[in-house]
């Protein structure tokens, strides 16, 4: 099995070097060995930065990221998963909450009739909670 040099590896998953240094710092990723002091990594690091992407697409932390790599290979880590991806469907429905009550009060102030920004918050204030 030939082992990919931190160049070889960033050029297939695509990515910076830089980068995979920062996820080595991080603790998602290790090389397999060094030669001579260089990273050497196996096909496995392809896949480990295939589920990094994936989960930073998804908004997951770089915690919640080395959570799912660490955990035992099982029906544990499915449900690990799916509390994970639970909590970021959570917070999905928090944010999209926000954004629409920030639209409409953004809306209804553009069409005020408000001279002044605060004749405009004091009437839009309340419909903030």
């Amino acid at each position: 099995m030939e082992l990919l040099t931190i160049g070889d590896l960033a050029a297939r998953a695509g990515v910076r070097t830089s980068t995979l240094r920062y996820y080595e710092d991080e603790g998602l990723l290790r090389p397999t060995k060094r030669v001579s002091g260089q990273r050497r990594y196996d096909e496995d690091a392809v896949g480990v930065l295939t589920v990094i992407r994936f989960c930073r697409t998804l908004g997951f932390t770089l915690d919640e990221i080395r959570t799912l790599l660490a955990a035992p290979r099982s029906t544990r880590k499915r449900t690990q998963w799916r509390t994970l991806v639970d909590g970021k469907l959570a917070e999905l429905d928090e944010s999209i909450a926000r954004a629409r009550t920030m639209k409409r009060l953004l809306e209804r102030s553009r069409d005020c009739d408000c001279v002044e920004v605060e004749q405009c918050a004091a009437l839009c204030a309340p419909q903030l909670t």
